[in-house]
Formats: C-alpha cells, structure tokens, sequence
C-alpha cells in the first residue's frame, strides 16, 4: 500500500487528503498527517479519522520511507524547500505545493538533492496541464494544423480576485509576501507556465520585458496589498526543439481598474487555436481558424470535461509517475525549468532589462 505523508492539516493539506480517499484505479493509500497546530490537525482528523497524527514533521518523516512513499508539502510557500529538502533525504518522492520554493536557488536545491536521492521532485503547479483543451492543442500544433507557431496571446485579467484578500482570507500569509514569496505572480503564475510549457515544450525563453503594478484598492487590506504585485505582464521570446520562435504577450491580473479580459490563443502561419484552458470557465472549447479560398473559417471542437478534480490532478500526476516508471531528473527537471522561468518574469519585472534561460538536459 503506498503511504502519503502530508505536511499541512490546514484548508489545501484537506484537498490532498481528499484527493488520496478518491484515487484512481483503485490504488489505496495510508495517509499519515503533520501539523504543528493542534487546533488544525483535530480539525482535520474528525474530517479524516483513519489518517495517522503527528504534532510535527520531523516525527513523521522519521518513519523508516519504502521506495513508492510519497511526502506532499501543503504548507506555506516560506517552508516549502526546508519540509521538501527533509522529506527528500527520508528516501520519499514529494509532490510539492505551488510556488515551488521562495527563490531560483531554493528551487535548484530542491531538484539537486531530488536527483542525487533519485527521487521525484513535482509541483502542484500541473493542475491545468493535462486538461482536454490544451492537450488537443498540443495535439494539433504537434499535427502541423497551424503551421509554424510564431505568437501566442496569454492573457487572464480580474478585477478583483485576490487570493487572501477577495477570497480565502483566513489564509493571512497570502497576504504577507514573506511567506507567500510574492503576489498573483507567485500565486497564478506557476498554472500560467506550466500550460505554456505543455504547449509549446520550449527549449529556451528569454524575458524581453517585464512590468508589475500593485493597484490601490480601497478595502480592510489596502495597506497589505501594496505589498506585492498584483498586476503583472511580460513580452517572453521562446525557441522551439525545431527552432520556431514564438512570441508570447503575457498578462496575468488579481486587481485592476481596467476590464476584465480572457484570451488564449496561439497563432501560425497556417491557422489559429483559441481554448478554454481553465475548465470552469468556458465550455471546453477549442476553436481552429484556417484559410479557406482567401477566406478565414473558424470551427469550433467541444472536448470532454476534465475526469479528474482540479485538486486531485497533482497526486494522479505523481502515482502515474511511479507507475510508469518516471525518471526522477526527467521530471525534476521539468518541475525547476518551469519554476526559473516564473521567477525570470518576476525579475525581469524588478530589476529591468531581459532575462534567459534554457531547458535542462
């Protein structure tokens, strides 16, 4: 039987906990659960009385680890490289909420000791990224429907949507950006990365340019929100394995005083996909527009709705890893490609000028 050990009894560590009574293919796992707050973990052993208790982390991981234990770091992003480093050298594969770790370096150590202990290192960054939507457009950008790839619009504006702030206020460390690492960017952000990663599978992206704004706001948080950005966007360059260069406007907003705007679409020589990439907003929908006779035509594919919960996604990604045989560098490299390429933006916005990097391996 695999064991899940989660550190973090609070609102996210109770969405891995359901996610482990409801996984697929009939795979059963122990959960055993950390959580230094006693309110907290009562809290979530009446909503989960067959999991094991520990008071802290280090009393749980000091259980002996078997080759397929899976450690899942639910807490507060300022602890995350410390509880994954631990759980790492316990002999456990982790699976690690998103942001994964406050800085670049924090994020290479994680995956280096992840690679010298062969164990997987993921982020809960993927939740978007095998959805129907955007794996029928890597299907179809794949199949050569668009032609060449050159630009790619990534644009998800709010109003008002502010995680700690418009909602899940009980969360306060949202709001304190020294242990949230930061604001939307940090927050939404690594979803944002991951999908154009699983699209576009570039081998180098450079920031070109970089801009983030912390709107006022007049409410019981205005003072906190100033704090990190709210509003942010980034003019990215990403090479292709076959040496496309694709453009890419991003803009990602939890606070604005402009409209609201969704658009996602990537562009080619030869046609255009526009989806639906978040799967409760919108209707699953994929929409190719091509020439036909000097005329553009414009057909739209309705795909099936995600199988699988939104909170659930990380740990099927995880157990489907271990079954298949995952190679730990393979994915541990993938999960830090995505993570340097949200801090470049992140710096590019800070400190100005361009940022590169390139894929590992």
């Amino acid at each position: 039987m695999t064991r899940m050990f989660l550190a973090g009894a609070g609102f996210i560590g109770r969405e891995h906990a359901t996610a482990a009574a409801t996984a697929p293919g009939g795979t059963t796992l122990e959960l055993h659960v950390a959580d230094a707050n006693p309110v907290a973990l009562d809290d979530f052993m009446r909503a989960f009385p067959a999991s094991i208790p520990y008071s802290s982390v280090d009393d749980m991981l000091s259980q002996g680890a078997r080759d397929d234990d899976i450690a899942v770091i639910a807490t507060p992003p300022v602890s995350h490289e410390r509880l994954g480093l631990q759980a790492i050298e316990s002999g456990r594969h982790v699976l690690c909420e998103k942001p994964l770790a406050m800085s670049s370096d924090q994020a290479r150590e994680l995956a280096a000791s992840a690679v010298a202990h062969d164990r997987i290192l993921e982020g809960c960054d993927i939740r978007f990224r095998d959805v129907p939507t955007t794996q029928e457009v890597r299907r179809r950008l794949l199949g050569g429907s668009i032609g060449r790839p050159y630009h790619l619009t990534f644009v998800n504006v709010s109003q008002r949507s502010r995680t700690g702030f418009d909602h899940l206020t009980q969360s306060s460390w949202f709001r304190d950006p020294a242990i949230s690492g930061g604001g939307v960017m940090m927050d939404w952000g690594p979803y944002d990365i991951a999908v154009l990663d699983e699209v576009l599978r570039p081998v180098s992206v450079r920031i070109a340019h970089a801009w983030s704004a912390s709107p006022t706001v007049g409410d019981a948080f205005a003072v906190e929100a100033t704090r990190a950005e709210q509003h942010i966007g980034a003019t990215m360059e990403l090479t292709l394995a076959d040496g496309a260069r694709v453009t890419v406007d991003y803009e990602r907003g939890a606070a604005t005083h402009g409209a609201e705007r969704r658009v996602v679409e990537l562009v080619g020589d030869e046609g255009a996909l526009r989806w639906d990439w978040l799967d409760w907003i919108g209707d699953n929908s994929v929409t190719s527009t091509r020439d036909v006779d000097g005329t553009p035509v414009s057909e739209t594919f309705h795909c099936p709705a995600p199988t699988t919960s939104f909170h659930a996604r990380p740990l099927r990604s995880m157990l489907d890893a271990l079954r298949d045989g995952a190679s730990a560098r393979s994915v541990g490299d993938r999960t830090l490609f995505t993570f340097l390429w949200l801090r470049a933006v992140l710096e590019a916005a800070e400190n100005g000028g361009s940022v590169e990097i390139e894929r590992l391996g």
